[in-house]
């Protein structure tokens, strides 16, 4: 189990990272556009002035395109490898501007612009709910705390909850009542935007 929670953690912060960055390389791409470039040429621009990781998945994109593969096929292979509501929203863009010839600056623009106000929101969610994910932590922890402190103490006293059926049963309700309330809380404070 622990490969397969080290690959989803590091998964999880190479598209936070994406992410973060998919703002300004919009910007760079639109303005390479602005300048009369083809979306190709303003996407190499990106790969060659843009940082890791989204510079390799734009190369890994454009390398698919110079093997043959359309440019609206790839853009949906970017999609599917970066599994963000904002790449998304930069793939439908791009594929509505190519197909329709309309502007795609101004649309990559727009999109920028509602990358970074989402990541702004979620910032300010994700700093509002720390103080609810913070008193998970300590509803589940403090029981076990106090269970471990008065055991040194009290010994004699705390041998009854580990050797009789009523302190076992004691046990077993403490442990599903701290389960339910941490789940409770971690619902509470998880909010999607």
């Amino acid at each position: 189990a622990l490969p397969q929670f080290a690959l989803g953690w590091l998964r999880r912060r190479r598209l936070r990272q994406i992410e973060a960055q998919l703002a300004d390389a919009l910007q760079i791409v639109a303005g390479a556009l602005r300048a009369g470039v083809s979306l190709p040429a303003a996407l190499q621009q990106l790969v060659r002035e843009g940082r890791p990781p989204l510079a390799q998945e734009f190369d890994l994109l454009l390398r698919e395109h110079r093997l043959g593969v359309r440019l609206d096929s790839a853009l949906g292979h970017l999609a599917e490898r970066v599994p963000l509501q904002a790449m998304t929203l930069v793939v439908a863009a791009m594929r509505i501007a190519i197909e329709t010839g309309g502007s795609l600056a101004e649309a990559l623009e727009r999109v920028a612009i509602t990358v970074r106000s989402q990541l702004a929101v979620a910032g300010k969610v994700r700093a509002l709910t720390a103080q609810g994910k913070l008193q998970a932590i300590v509803v589940g922890a403090l029981p076990l705390l106090l269970l471990l402190v008065l055991d040194r103490m009290e010994a004699e006293a705390m041998s009854l909850l580990w050797t009789t059926q009523m302190g076992w049963a004691t046990l077993t309700v403490i442990a599903l009542l701290e389960f339910f309330g941490v789940l409770l809380i971690r619902r509470v404070v998880a909010i999607d935007i």
